[in-house]
């Protein structure tokens, strides 16, 4: 088991699809296994003692695995934990609320709350008890400084593991009150070996299209509809009536692959690598040349106002069509 001894909340931050959860229930998983094994090296968070892994086998381990540990307490939004398959992390009474008004997005006082009454209780397996929270951004105000004074005098054996995607978003006082640590993007080897394991296809490109981002629900999505977007767009320079023969993805997926195409042509035009698509460089290269980066700079742009409130906008489908026909009509010679 690993030692007894303090150990300062941590604050794992990184963008999504890099495995901030992951590496979160695995250090939890470490903490709480009772003959955790040695690794050859040390994980994204510093635990205390050498490094180390879960055995996966122990009783501990397996109490973890059913959700069922009596040490581990997770705060996740409703969405996230339903989003995730642990309906056993929602509360019986949110459940019944969830159904009137669906799965809340934020992490209620009530459950911090909760948690600051199950952090007094004595451990029931004689170790450490953990305490995950995540992503931590989604803590309101009220529920935020129920949270600092347990920050600031932990019980004995308490170890508390959140994460957020949004370092900005986190209240300075809750920042404060953590040991910062950064979740690195993995090397192209690293994600390629992890889009193989879950075999996407074309890992590859897939690599490339997600920026190594492998813990993504879908690394690939609007990969292949940008492409082909590409493909129309060289087909009729612009025109109207070029179309596509893959779907339209949903809308958030759908703007943040227009901002990956806008990034890729300005980048080309700046006799730059592609970031997204490398192996469309000849198609990106033809395009910028056509439109200028004044006005793909403001497209760009434009796209971060509606990536903010792209998953709940009244008119999705239509919207996005829109979205479509202004980036065609940024290679229209004629458009000022």
């Amino acid at each position: 088991m690993i030692k007894n001894q303090y150990f300062q909340a941590i604050l794992l931050h990184g963008a999504t699809g890099l495995g901030v959860w992951e590496t979160l229930d695995n250090a939890a998983a470490t903490l709480l296994c009772e003959s955790p094994i040695p690794a050859m090296t040390s994980g994204p968070i510093p635990l205390p003692g050498s490094a180390q892994h879960a055995c996966g086998q122990c009783p501990a381990c397996r109490l973890r695995q059913a959700g069922n540990h009596p040490d581990l307490k997770r705060l996740l939004p409703e969405a996230l934990a339903l989003e995730l398959g642990m309906a056993q992390a929602v509360d019986p009474q949110d459940a019944t609320r969830t159904e009137k008004r669906g799965p809340g997005k934020d992490i209620p006082i009530d459950a911090v709350r909760g948690l600051i009454d199950w952090s007094h209780t004595t451990n029931h397996r004689g170790g450490l008890k953990v305490a995950m929270i995540y992503p931590l951004e989604t803590l309101g105000i009220p529920a935020a400084n129920s949270l600092l004074k347990v920050l600031e005098e932990p019980p004995p054996n308490l170890y508390f593991l959140t994460g957020t995607h949004r370092l900005d978003r986190v209240l300075p006082t809750l920042r404060s009150r953590c040991r910062l640590e950064t979740m690195s993007r993995p090397s192209a080897a690293e994600a390629l070996r992890a889009l193989q394991l879950r075999e996407i296809e074309q890992p590859e490109l897939v690599a490339h299209w997600c920026h190594h981002a492998v813990h993504e629900p879908d690394p690939a999505g609007g990969m292949h509809w940008a492409r082909s977007l590409l493909q129309a767009a060289i087909a009729g320079l612009g025109s109207r009536s070029a179309s596509t023969a893959t779907p339209t993805p949903l809308m958030p997926v759908a703007v943040a692959a227009l901002q990956k195409l806008c990034i890729d042509m300005m980048r080309t035009q700046c006799r730059q690598q592609p970031l997204y698509l490398p192996l469309d460089q000849p198609a990106l290269g033809r395009l910028a040349s056509i439109a200028s980066v004044p006005r793909l700079l403001d497209f760009w742009r434009r796209l971060g106002d509606y990536s903010r409130t792209a998953s709940f906008p009244l008119h999705a489908n239509l919207t996005t069509e829109a979205l479509v026909l202004e980036f065609r009509q940024l290679f229209t010679r004629s458009a000022h």
